[in-house]
């Protein structure tokens, strides 16, 4: 019984932590909105509920970030170069504006383009 109790909870734990590339945006198109990165990208977001992922528009679609909005900022995990770098930052008053800053002041300045 202990064995079913610790795996339900490490499958409950990894779920949690997964991304979830598989969701889309609402009204049936890929990304909610296009956004313009200060790293040169252009990144799309897929929005569910306060969950945001931010994708490279292409074929393989590699993440970029993976967290959640709570009230005027985000949080959450970018994916660089193999690593994964805990973020957090404001939204803009006019929701055009996402910096996220990580823990060393590195930060990445996302402009809304269009959607």
């Amino acid at each position: 019984m202990k064995t079913t109790a610790a795996f339900s909870l490490l499958l409950l734990i990894t779920c949690f932590f997964l991304p979830a590339p598989g969701v889309q945006a609402s009204g049936g198109d890929q990304f909610a909105s296009m956004w313009k990165c200060s790293d040169g990208n252009m990144y799309g977001l897929i929005a569910d509920g306060n969950k945001r992922w931010l994708y490279l528009p292409t074929a393989a679609a590699p993440m970029f970030f993976s967290g959640v909005k709570n009230g005027n900022s985000y949080n959450g995990t970018i994916y660089s170069g193999g690593e994964q770098i805990p973020v957090s930052g404001p939204i803009s008053k006019h929701s055009t504006r996402v910096t996220l800053y990580d823990a060393d002041g590195c930060c990445w300045v996302l402009n809304f383009s269009h959607k």
